[in-house]
């Protein structure tokens, strides 16, 4: 073969090469396109519009819980947002993970994008707990979402414990897993200090638990000493550019160091109760566990004292009888 046949020759396996590449490019595309462009649905309402895939009875549902509490947070918040809020409704993790379209823990069910107005929530069903309350995630992305809308731009300025705290107070959002998660890390001395949780929570399950834990515990204590007017006039101060720790002492006349420290005083002596309770527990605890261990050995003693007596018994017994017999056999012998 001559030299401009091979360069021929190799031109056309190239251009076949680029053809096969490209067709399974277009294959993917075109099968990622049809995996995504899901048929989704909506239902509107005066203050939401909440989207789904299949269920409409579950849209239907997060639709009226949406708009009872519509009222109370933006009461509460002394703040009304000018356009409707978008929920989506995802009833798969894949669903969940392409609507989210970013980085997420694995633990996640709900996310929020205040700027867009735009919440996408994973039905509980298909989520890591299933116990968890799918009134409770509206509630609290909702509030994430006013919120947002309220403070603007002005995030940035707001730590993450604070932010968090805010959507789990005004949402309720609180269980009795959580009051043991607050009270065993107080007990322990392993609560996180806000400055670490001011930009990001841990990934770590366990420990974002903690995280999340604090930040309502924290919030529930500037509420319960200051009150809402206070909460509400931090939360305007933050909106017109405020740093925090001046939109605080601004509104409270503390700083965020003296609230922190003012909050363990008060973990610590709300807890002590606990902890006394549980040293008189494993006080008794050990009391009665260093009995049972008398007992047991008293009763092993025992039974060996009357195995060997037992023993003793059958061994005097066997004598007797073996006696017995050599005074028969010599009597016989000597009638014989």
């Amino acid at each position: 073969m001559t030299s401009a046949g091979i360069i021929v020759l190799n031109n056309m396996l190239k251009v076949s090469m680029i053809y096969k590449i490209s067709a399974s490019i277009l294959l993917l595309l075109i099968v990622s396109f049809g995996i995504y462009a899901q048929t989704w649905s909506s239902i509107e309402s005066d203050h939401f519009v909440v989207r789904f895939t299949e269920s409409l009875d579950s849209a239907e549902k997060i639709q009226k819980i949406s708009e009872n509490f519509y009222q109370k947070i933006t009461t509460d918040l002394g703040y009304l947002p000018g356009r409707k809020i978008d929920l989506w409704f995802c009833e798969s993790k894949d669903e969940f993970y392409r609507s989210v379209n970013a980085p997420i823990q694995d633990w996640a069910v709900g996310c929020a994008y205040p700027m867009q107005a735009r919440i996408v929530i994973l039905d509980p069903d298909f989520s890591e707990n299933k116990q968890i309350n799918l009134s409770r995630i509206v509630k609290h992305e909702i509030v994430h979402v006013v919120f947002g809308l309220y403070v603007g731009e002005n995030d940035r300025n707001i730590p993450r414990w604070f932010n968090e705290g805010v959507a789990m107070y005004l949402s309720d959002d609180w269980s009795y897993g959580n009051y043991w998660t607050i009270l065993t890390a107080t007990l322990g001395n392993s609560l996180i200090p806000l400055y670490e949780i001011s930009d990001e929570f841990p990934e770590r399950t366990s420990r974002a638990q903690l995280a999340y834990a604090q930040s309502f515990s924290i919030v529930s204590f500037m509420i319960g000493r200051y009150g809402m007017d206070p909460f509400r006039e931090c939360i305007r101060l933050l909106s017109k550019g405020r740093l925090f720790d001046e939109a605080l002492a601004g509104a409270t006349g503390v700083d965020s160091g003296w609230m922190e420290s003012r909050w363990l005083k008060d973990l610590k002596k709300r807890y002590k109760w606990f902890s006394l309770i549980s040293s008189w527990v494993i006080f008794w605890g050990l009391i009665v566990l260093i009995a049972f261990i008398a007992y047991s050995r008293l009763k092993i003693r025992n039974r060996r004292i009357l195995k060997k007596w037992e023993e003793e018994e059958e061994l005097y017994n066997f004598s007797d009888d073996y006696s017995d017999e050599e005074s028969d056999s010599e009597d016989w012998s000597y009638k014989y």
